[in-house]
């Protein structure tokens, strides 16, 4: 790749160009990035759950690759009241507190201050797996707070004079999935028209040029998109009809969790 310097005339710095680029699994991360910024994106429904529990009240979500770990890492905590969430095969773990509905983490009484020790089919292991490649902290991107971690990424991207930004889509069972193609190009859409009033014009790669048009296709149809999902006809099949409903919903929150490699939090800017 080669990249292009540029003066920005707004502060007087040079800028490497940056390239915004969509994976479509964490199976095609590289192993190794440098001045990347990455976001992840699980629509159905690991980031969007995560988003919703920190803006009720959770203190913070730890991630974990497997639902024994979580337990034995939550059970071992000195004086943090927890809860264990998560599922497989889109179903509550056995044992936990909650599952992966979003709905789940509403209740502010119930979850307010507490640590949730989580475990997801996808979601966690992108998770683990964006921040292992960039060694740097991974924002948590869904539909319900595409404009607040679409803005949180161009002030960290222009902040850092990062190179890259990759959209990260978790998936399903390590292939693409409709849902987060459609977010990471609604997201990169965002992007791009927010690095341009900027006076910046980002490169884009084939994926995201795609992802873009259908974004654009489909703009005003999140829940259709997410109903005519693999994953999302497999949800309603197994009796999460309304998590596609909440999921659709853009913009519903204002705040842009990150993962730091220990914990999710939310980001203070």
């Amino acid at each position: 790749m080669i990249y292009c310097y540029r003066l920005s005339p707004n502060n007087g710095h040079y800028y490497a160009r940056m390239k915004i680029d969509i994976i479509l699994t964490p199976r095609l991360l590289p192993l190794r990035l440098e001045d990347t910024i990455c976001v992840v994106i699980d629509v159905l429904r690991a980031t969007t759950t995560v988003i919703t529990a920190l803006a009720n009240g959770v203190r913070e979500v730890n991630p974990f690759l497997t639902a024994v770990e979580a337990r034995r890492v939550a059970e071992s905590a000195d004086n943090i009241p927890f809860l264990l969430g998560g599922e497989r095969k889109g179903l509550r773990i056995p044992g936990f507190h909650l599952g992966n509905s979003p709905s789940e983490y509403l209740d502010s009484g119930q979850i307010s201050g507490r640590a949730i020790y989580f475990s997801t089919t996808n979601g966690t292991p992108a998770l683990r797996r964006a921040f292992q490649s960039s060694n740097r902290p991974v924002y948590l991107g869904a539909l319900v707070n595409l404009s607040a971690v679409s803005l949180a990424i161009v002030q960290a991207a222009t902040k850092n004079a990062l190179r890259s930004i990759f959209l990260v889509c978790a998936g399903r069972h390590g292939r693409p999935s409709l849902e987060d193609l459609y977010c990471a190009g609604l997201i990169a859409q965002s992007l791009w028209s927010k690095f341009t009033e900027s006076e910046i014009s980002p490169e884009l790669s084939d994926t995201t040029v795609l992802a873009i048009e259908y974004a654009k296709t489909n703009r005003d149809k999140p829940l259709t998109v997410l109903t005519e999902s693999e994953h999302g006809q497999y949800l309603q099949e197994i009796g999460f009809t309304a998590d596609l409903e909440f999921a659709s919903q853009i913009d519903k929150y204002d705040i842009v969790p990150y993962f730091d490699g220990k914990r999710i939090i939310i980001s203070p800017e």
